[in-house]
């Protein structure tokens, strides 16, 4: 079975996840290959153990051109094979999009949408991390986002985390961004012995993992250069100053692992 997945990144990776999500509650075994990649798409034909079925993402392959050529061959084995096969493109030529075509691929695609479905999405977005706010307010967030899902995702994560701030004792609580600033310098130990910390006390880890992920979606937004976040002064320039630790391919992957987390606990 072979799927693609074309059209703008947010919205198709959102739909993505969604699809990734149904695959493991059926426990489909999920593979990733990327950009980066240099594993053949054919390590990925035979079934999996027990004769079962496999799911392989295949994220943005055609902006290596050394995947070219194998996946001309080989998109009409996919696209009969008892395994599924779904490829994310942001944007491909018409030759390509007619290979998937004449290979029999299912095509999806994912373009702007209206403001209406943006903050129904928003609202949805908000109740998943606790968050209750009005439609106007919620309003309010797209605006200063100029409809940008990516920044209405870090304003809403902002949001609720000087919400966390505001509405716990500090003098109990702890320093959970401690945590995140151990992590963006790439220091290990300190990590572990704060998250050590946090359960001892009797705290689990899941505010420290939103701050992390908070931290690796702000300096992913500092490196893209976007706009619009209003980020304060200080934290803004911390940030540029973490990016110094970070490749892009590395924020890159973290992400992922990050996005692949969050969909395996159904967030």
């Amino acid at each position: 079975m072979l799927y693609l997945l074309l059209g703008e990144r947010f919205w198709t990776l959102e739909k993505l996840n969604s699809l990734i999500a149904k695959a493991r509650e059926k426990n489909t075994p999920v593979f990733f290959l990327n950009a980066d990649s240099k594993e053949p798409i054919s390590n990925y034909m035979s079934l999996g153990l027990f004769e079962k079925k496999n799911l392989l993402v295949a994220r943005f392959l055609l902006e290596n051109k050394n995947y070219e050529a194998e996946i001309e061959e080989i998109l009409p084995a996919l696209a009969s094979s008892e395994n599924i096969f779904i490829f994310q493109e942001e944007e491909i030529s018409e030759k390509w999009k007619e290979r998937f075509k004449e290979a029999g691929a299912k095509i999806g695609k994912a373009g702007k949408v209206s403001t209406q479905k943006l903050l129904t999405w928003a609202r949805l977005e908000a109740e998943k991390i606790s968050l209750k706010l009005s439609d106007s307010e919620i309003y309010a967030i797209i605006e200063e986002a100029s409809e940008d899902p990516w920044q209405i995702k870090l304003l809403l994560e902002r949001r609720s985390l000087e919400k966390l701030l505001f509405t716990k004792n500090s003098a109990v609580e702890p320093n959970y961004f401690e945590f995140a600033d151990a992590m963006s310098a790439k220091n290990k130990h300190s990590s572990l012995r704060l998250l050590r910390r946090y359960m001892k006390g009797g705290f689990g880890a899941e505010e420290a993992f939103w701050r992390a992920w908070w931290k690796i979606k702000t300096l992913r937004t500092l490196e893209s250069g976007a706009k619009g976040l209003e980020l304060h002064p200080f934290v803004q320039k911390k940030g540029l100053l973490e990016l110094r630790n970070y490749s892009s391919g590395e924020l890159a992957k973290i992400s992922l692992e990050f996005l692949d987390l969050l969909v395996s606990k159904g967030f």
